[in-house]
């Protein structure tokens, strides 16, 4: 099943956020007007926005103050996107050239400035003081991730507790807010903003290690980037962390980091030493595991079409990896 088919309980709605981002990209500035366009045009699944709806879908569902919000998600999400291709030096996003690719890098980074203000401006709207608190959380939070794995690229030995930190603060914290924030603004008891805030997590998790997964086993015409990126960028992930604990001291991966061939032939033996081994297996499993965890949280709500969308967009981000 498509990620489109899965959001059709809020589809209408998602249409009504895609006209805001749209909206977003109207600037006067003919420059900026135009960079805002690539950026924006290069559009996803939307799941974020997608998630904020869903997630408000139980209880009062106030389309003027979701749709700002969940457009303030997805424009959030994509500036740490336009920020993070200029760090890693990424020529292309899903087959498309990044924008620091044809423009400036000081351009670049004001671009995503604008779009991190566009996003605070839009979560306003909300007229919640609350929503706003965990908005601006979320935002420390990524930030703060992407120092730390900044500062971290290129030490191989890493454990897998210190790498679901660093994922949690990737990519977890941002769908842990959209579901979060969906529940608080439709006015959802705190029993269920806990439930939605620990669905988003784990999904989250289960997300990110899906991602990671497909670096080693994805399509590359699909992923828009050449299987092994995360090596090549000296990004350690959860299937090299398994690698390594059968095999603590492979010449694969000491050649790319002790090294530091990132040539095209070392970068091969290194992800067929990660195929040769349990490390994707071990990967697929310990997705599955968040994927049930997130599960979990909302086996008790109503059984309404938003839950199943949820239990679907739950089991379509696992089978992504396998």
């Amino acid at each position: 099943m498509s990620a489109t088919a899965i959001f059709d309980p809020v589809q209408s709605d998602l249409q009504v956020v895609e006209d805001t981002l749209r909206r977003a990209g109207s600037v006067d500035y003919p420059l900026l007007a135009s960079f805002l366009e690539h950026v924006l045009s290069a559009r996803g699944k939307r799941v974020r926005p997608a998630l904020v709806l869903l997630s408000a879908s139980f209880h009062e569902y106030r389309l003027e103050y979701l749709v700002p919000l969940a457009a303030a998600i997805e424009l959030l999400h994509m500036a740490t996107l336009v920020h993070d291709d200029l760090i890693d030096n990424a020529s292309t996003r899903r087959g498309v050239p990044t924008l620091h690719s044809f423009t400036s890098k000081a351009a670049t980074v004001l671009v995503g400035d604008y779009l991190f203000a566009k996003a605070a401006a839009l979560c306003t709207e909300t007229e919640s003081v609350r929503v706003m608190r965990v908005f601006g959380e979320a935002l420390m939070t990524i930030c703060d991730g992407e120092l730390k794995q900044l500062f971290t690229a290129g030490f191989w030995r890493q454990s897998p507790e210190e790498y679901y930190a660093k994922i949690e603060r990737k990519t977890a914290s941002l769908l842990r807010t959209a579901t979060e924030t969906g529940a608080i603004l439709s006015g959802a008891p705190e029993s269920w903003i806990s439930t939605f805030r620990s669905y988003g997590y784990n999904l989250g998790m289960a997300f990110q290690i899906v991602d990671d997964i497909l670096d080693f086993v994805g399509n590359e015409q699909k992923m828009g980037k050449p299987v092994g990126s995360d090596l090549r960028q000296g990004m350690i992930t959860l299937p090299t962390i398994y690698l390594l604990e059968e095999d603590p001291d492979n010449a694969s991966i000491r050649a790319i980091f002790d090294d530091v061939d990132t040539s095209d032939e070392a970068i091969q033996r290194a992800v067929g030493d990660v195929l040769g081994s349990r490390a994707i297996e071990r990967s697929v499993a310990e997705a599955r595991r968040f994927a049930r965890l997130a599960l979990d949280q909302i086996a008790t709500l109503p059984d309404t079409p938003s839950r199943r969308a949820l239990e679907q967009l739950t089991d379509y981000v696992v089978e992504r990896g396998q």
